[in-house]
């Protein structure tokens, strides 16, 4: 198999198909949590280090039914003397998904070792040279998010790991360790998929614009993305805090990046004049709301003019927001559209008036707060 497969988070499987083609374009779909793209350039692999549900990138892999182990290692073991290149290797298996009965990870790993095992190919599991990873992928169990694919048969893939790609942890940074902390700040994984998500095919983005910065996790994952920031709020303390957080990213965790950042007090109906005319831009942005948010109209009107804002600073860039909606939304995994209020307005209806800014929705999928309240994750491009 050519081109590169992407393995990605439990968490949300749907939204991490929906990532891996906001990164690289159009994915083949093999499982609910595994996808192979044609890109393997350099800003392929550029794009996937921005990721948040990207867990492993692969070369040269292949796949196969489940079948007797005999055959699935006698596979890998013919694959390697084609794929693997000389020097030191180690096989390494995973599980995602349930457990397929009867494969034992164990002697997967071993049995291929031994098969593959000779004086150009010597075993070392600390330090490898190469790495084969071989993921048993099992049925998603029923999923926290919806995903209509779940229920997709189990398969088994491998390949070789690729030595190009790496994606940052999240440890070091969670809300409670920045400078400044509010409770209300946005997790570091999901802050993160807001800017992936506002990736495009046909454009390279450079800015992240977020007019609503809070204490800054969206901007802090945009700076560590080396895309620079541009952020605004109402209250100045968030202003501070935000500042404070920026400049704690900038000298602790990517003093080497070259990204610019600028926090201003404004109004979010003011950015535009307070920004000007950018291009490369991600508007990426949780507006802020009441504690019925889902079924009250608080925050809309902010809501609408910031999709205004965001269409007159950049009118070909790319809008990605979280929005209250009802948490009912998260047991519906059927095809069935469902006009669900989102933001104390019929989904429809909101959606009708980002077209009249010059929105039209590209993905919608629902995220888990907690039990009472979900939010809807919507990415918007340009009508035009």
């Amino acid at each position: 198999m050519s081109g590169l497969t992407l393995v990605g988070s439990g968490w949300h499987p749907a939204l991490f198909r929906s990532e891996a083609e906001a990164l690289v374009g159009p994915v083949g779909f093999i499982h609910p949590r595994v996808v192979v793209t044609n890109s393997t350039d350099e800003t392929a692999l550029n794009r996937l280090s921005r990721s948040a549900l990207v867990d492993e990138v692969l070369c040269n892999a292949e796949h196969s039914e489940v079948a007797e182990p005999e055959k699935i290692i006698q596979r890998i073991v013919n694959w390697a003397k084609e794929n693997l290149p000389e020097g030191s290797f180690a096989v390494r298996v995973k599980i995602i998904g349930s457990t397929l009965e009867g494969i034992s990870r164990s002697a997967i790993a071993k049995d291929v070792g031994a098969g593959i095992f000779g004086k150009s190919h010597p075993v070392d599991l600390e330090n490898p040279e190469n790495e084969i990873v071989v993921f048993l992928a099992g049925q998603e169990d029923p999923p926290n998010h919806p995903d209509p694919l779940y229920l997709s048969p189990p398969k088994i893939i491998w390949g070789l790991k690729q030595k190009n790609w790496q994606r940052p942890g999240w440890g070091g940074r969670s809300p409670t360790e920045r400078p400044y902390f509010q409770p209300v700040s946005l997790e570091p994984r999901l802050a993160r998929l807001m800017i992936s998500l506002g990736h495009r095919s046909d454009s390279e983005p450079t800015t992240v614009i977020d007019p609503f910065c809070g204490t800054g996790g969206i901007v802090i994952e945009a700076m560590l993305s080396g895309l620079n920031v541009l952020a605004s709020d109402l209250d100045p303390k968030m202003v501070k805090g935000t500042e404070e957080n920026l400049q704690w990213v900038s000298d602790d965790l990517c003093s080497s990046y070259s990204a610019t950042w600028d926090v201003q007090e404004s109004g979010v109906g003011l950015t535009p004049d307070v920004w000007g005319k950018i291009s490369g831009a991600i508007f990426a942005f949780d507006p802020p709301y009441g504690r019925n948010a889902w079924k009250s109209d608080d925050g809309y009107q902010l809501f609408l003019k910031a999709c205004s804002a965001a269409k007159t600073i950049d009118h070909s860039g790319s809008l990605c927001t979280l929005l209250p909606t009802d948490p009912a939304i998260l047991k519906d995994n059927s095809d069935e559209s469902i006009d669900y209020l989102v933001m104390g307005k019929p989904w429809s209806k909101v959606a009708d008036e980002m077209i009249d800014r010059g929105w039209n929705v590209s993905l919608t999928a629902p995220v888990k707060v907690h039990r009472s309240l979900a939010r809807l994750l919507v990415v918007a491009h340009p009508s035009h």
